[in-house]
């Protein structure tokens, strides 16, 4: 699908654009999430973060040698068919658009991946078209990769909400006087894609539902987390663990 297209001229060769720009590489060394500028006609990195090790526990040589095609020996078994089905879906969409829209598209994907240590992470895939040639084809691609472990957690747990006024030291009140509010599977679908980042229309393509049932859910978890805005809500649900009432 990438390897075959008739490229034609490009405007920028990113293999050397970083290096020759000390103090972007820096930048996008240093960020909390692996970077990457991938060359579709390659399907090798001309960037890749230094913090691969950290974050996926693997050398960050090894994916510049072998390139896109090792994130499927990493990648859960279960997930590497659905993964690619899903990267093939976004891909249809993407040269589907006119050369001069395609520049605007965010391409969002989730899967596991299996640790050198055995242990398993969830990954958040974002990524956009970087680059293309003086014919439209798409060239390079950005992105950035994810740990949202975390947020997987909360996917089917029920949530409890602290009353208005109550304190983090109150650790005794009793569980009669605790407002219950389960969050549904949907709403921490959406919550869990708003902390990764994603926008409504984002979200609402993500999950095939309409713009106005993304605000209409986000609202609702406000209300029922007494959150006064997003960020709190957020903060509610990445830290719900830390504070138990009994």
């Amino acid at each position: 699908m990438w390897l075959n297209q008739p490229y034609g001229q490009v405007p920028i060769s990113y293999d050397t654009y970083v290096k020759n720009n000390p103090a972007l590489e820096t930048i996008l060394n240093n960020g909390p999430c692996i970077t990457w500028i991938l060359d579709l006609r390659t399907l090798h990195f001309s960037f890749l973060s230094q913090n691969v090790q950290e974050i996926f526990g693997y050398s960050n040589q090894i994916f510049k040698e072998k390139g896109l095609t090792y994130l499927n020996q990493i990648v859960h078994p279960d997930d590497v068919a659905p993964t690619w089905l899903r990267v093939i879906q976004n891909w249809q969409y993407l040269i589907a658009l006119p050369p001069l829209q395609r520049k605007e598209q965010k391409l969002n994907i989730r899967y596991r991946i299996i640790k050198p240590n055995g242990k398993i992470m969830q990954v958040l895939e974002q990524s956009t078209v970087l680059q293309q040639d003086d014919l439209g084809h798409v060239t390079h691609l950005m992105g950035v990769c994810s740990d949202i472990s975390l947020l997987e957690k909360i996917e089917d747990e029920i949530l409890t909400t602290k009353p208005i006024g109550h304190k983090v030291k109150d650790l005794n009140t009793p569980v009669s006087d605790i407002t219950q509010a389960i969050l549904s599977k949907r709403e921490l679908q959406i919550v869990k894609l708003i902390a990764a980042g994603y926008k409504s229309r984002d979200i609402a393509r993500e999950l095939f539902i309409s713009f106005h049932t993304v605000n209409t859910h986000r609202q609702k978890m406000i209300e029922k987390t007494n959150s006064k805005n997003t960020g709190e809500l957020i903060q509610y649900v990445m830290t719900r663990k830390l504070i138990k009432f009994d």
